[in-house]
């Protein structure tokens, strides 16, 4: 069965002022509870649980890049075979057009995939997104601030830091988030438009042929970065996800056999180097 395709939009970190020595590896590890059988006027109706982690998350993103004519018109957006050794990081500080933090595909070779930009008619498009702001109580000094704004905004967030005299020292950035991987292109910004999950409310200007997921996964909870300050700087060292929230999933993309209203009961969502 294939299952879910991933997400993003990106994590947005504010301005010019947060630096990543190195980009952050995306590991998830989640217990999905869907329906197994249910009939209208049966007295038995049955659940099933389903480990979601790095696997089945490429295993989703790689059907929908490779299918993106299921979506996007007339190939605005091309398709393309990722490697079966990829895997899925992040940079938290580019820029993919519309939002801080891209997500992207690479491997040990230095393949290099983005999986959020523009398609060749000038429309945004994204398979995987974070969401989150924090910095309201962030450490500032008079060159740099701590800030952390991933994404789509709309969050709040708590901050604890300690400093020496020469600045250098952590913060600790707690804030609400959310974390979307989907197949669908142009359903993005669930942060928004929550609704996305299942539809498109328009985006993509008329590029998106088919207007819904097939597999999405959706958690929302609250997310922890970790930021290492100097005299100069901000670089963010990890982020930790904790949460709940939804799955659709369809086996292949006829369109034939999507169950919807699926739930992720738990969900761990960690970016580290």
């Amino acid at each position: 069965m294939k299952i879910i395709k991933a997400v993003i939009c990106a994590v947005a970190l504010t301005a010019v002022f947060i630096t990543s020595k190195a980009d952050l590896v995306l590991n998830v590890s989640a217990t999905g509870q869907f329906q197994k059988a249910y009939y209208p006027g049966s007295n038995v109706a049955t659940t099933v649980t389903l480990a979601i982690n790095n696997k089945y998350i490429y295993n989703i993103i790689s059907n929908a890049v490779a299918n993106t004519g299921y979506w996007a018109i007339n190939d605005c957006i091309a398709p393309t075979n990722l490697p079966a050794n990829g895997y899925i990081a992040y940079n938290p500080t580019n820029y993919d057009g519309t939002v801080y933090g891209v997500f992207y595909v690479t491997n040990k070779s230095g393949f290099y995939y983005p999986l959020s930009g523009t398609d060749t008619n000038g429309q945004y498009y994204s398979w995987i997104e974070l969401d989150s702001q924090n910095f309201y109580y962030s450490y500032r000094n008079d060159n740099y601030y701590a800030d952390i704004y991933p994404g789509w905004g709309g969050f709040n967030g708590v901050n604890s830091y300690n400093v020496n005299s020469k600045t250098n020292g952590t913060e600790i950035a707690t804030s609400t988030a959310l974390f979307y991987v989907h197949d669908d292109p142009y359903c993005y910004n669930d942060t928004q438009s929550p609704p996305v999950i299942w539809g498109n409310p328009g985006q993509g200007n008329g590029d998106d042929i088919n207007g819904n997921n097939a597999n999405a996964i959706e958690v929302r909870g609250i997310l922890t970065a970790t930021l290492a300050l100097n005299s100069a700087s901000a670089t963010v060292s990890s982020y930790s996800m904790t949460g709940s929230g939804n799955v659709t999933y369809a086996p292949n993309l006829s369109g034939i056999g999507e169950q919807w209203g699926d739930l992720v009961k738990t969900a761990t969502v960690k970016f580290a180097k």
